[in-house]
């Protein structure tokens, strides 16, 4: 039963770091986004709300410290481009 408990253990913390994973690469699409509509100038407000949601959505807590500090860093990066917009 301890082994089947185990292996249940890593695939919850392999399962929450691939959606952190996810939610990290959907940001960088996103932000990604926006600097192409910046550079040619149709920004649309809709890309920035997908952004807002996006940031807005729970983070999903991983294991791995160092995966965890880079996908706040690229929160935190979300939230500062989404700052100087509501200015």
């Amino acid at each position: 039963v301890s082994g089947i408990l185990a292996a249940q253990e890593v695939d919850d913390a392999a399962a929450r770091a691939s959606r952190g994973k996810k939610r990290a690469q959907d940001m960088l699409d996103k932000l990604d986004d926006i600097r192409h509509g910046l550079l040619s100038g149709d920004l649309s407000a809709d890309k920035l709300v997908d952004l807002s949601r996006l940031v807005q959505s729970r983070k999903v807590a991983v294991d791995d410290p160092g995966l965890a500090q880079l996908l706040d860093e690229i929160d935190l990066r979300a939230q500062v481009e989404l700052a100087k917009f509501q200015r």
